[in-house]
């Protein structure tokens, strides 16, 4: 997702593909072969080491979307812990190719096991409304199909001002939080949503090292964080836990 949002943001006028092909197999892993490729802007050989340090940006003029600088960071964090690295081939007007490969296992007995040992039924009797607060389209996408998946009612909002807004018209039982927003960021709407003496249960969105948020987060008003990428189980059972915990203490 960071790959493709990254590449999206980058081809003004031209094409991204994703490309997954099946790299070799051995013995019950399978190994997939990831290929993101634009004919955007490119990137500098010379800025190439840097783009997968924290907080670094590289190639962009003011009025370009402003990112917090961790997408890249988080690709390689998230490949090494497959064991994998990732490829970069750009040239600056010719477009950026990313590739990397993962091990997926093939079992189909300790998958049948897995969702047979599922306690949680991903179907709820109850409609929650739920809000998500969060900037990246294709995020934006991916969450609010797991939330409706589940029965829920569901809005979507691009930054902070838009959730302030929304939270004067409309009531939620919910509201999922993402931390890294341009113009506010998620701390800063939950204590204006606070301040406004709305109680609505926040659930943090991160990328971010849970430990390295949780003070900011609770002195902020939030009630809970999820670390993404979030396993659909744990988010209902954290959105279910809450939901009813606000409802027990109204």
């Amino acid at each position: 997702m960071n790959l493709v949002s990254n590449a999206l943001k980058f081809t003004k006028d031209g094409e991204v593909e994703i490309i997954v092909r099946l790299n070799k197999v051995e013995e019950r892993f399978y190994f997939l072969e990831f290929h993101i490729i634009d004919n955007g802007v490119g990137i500098a050989v010379v800025d190439q080491d840097k783009i997968f340090e924290k907080f670094v940006q590289v190639g962009r003029k003011d009025e370009d979307y402003q990112g917090t600088g961790l997408g890249l960071s988080i690709v390689k964090r998230l490949l090494g812990l497959f064991g994998s690295t990732i490829n970069l081939e750009s040239d600056i007007g010719a477009g950026t190719s990313f590739s990397f490969v993962i091990p997926f296992e093939h079992d189909p007995q300790k998958t049948k096991k897995i969702i047979d040992e599922i306690e949680v039924d991903l179907t709820s009797s109850e409609v929650y409304k739920i809000l998500i607060v969060e900037d990246n389209l294709i995020n934006q996408l991916v969450t609010k199909k797991i939330i409706e998946k589940n029965n829920y009612v569901c809005k979507v909002v691009d930054d902070g001002f838009a959730a302030l807004d929304i939270i004067e018209k409309e009531n939620f039982d919910l509201i999922l939080m993402d931390i890294n927003m341009p113009l506010m960021n998620g701390f800063e709407t939950t204590k204006r949503i606070r301040l406004k003496k709305v109680t609505t249960p926040i659930v943090a969105l991160t990328a971010f090292d849970k430990d390295e948020i949780t003070d900011e987060a609770i002195s902020s008003g939030i009630n809970d964080i999820i670390v993404k990428p979030f396993e659909p189980i744990k988010l209902f059972k954290i959105i279910s836990y809450l939901i009813k915990e606000a409802k027990n203490v109204g």
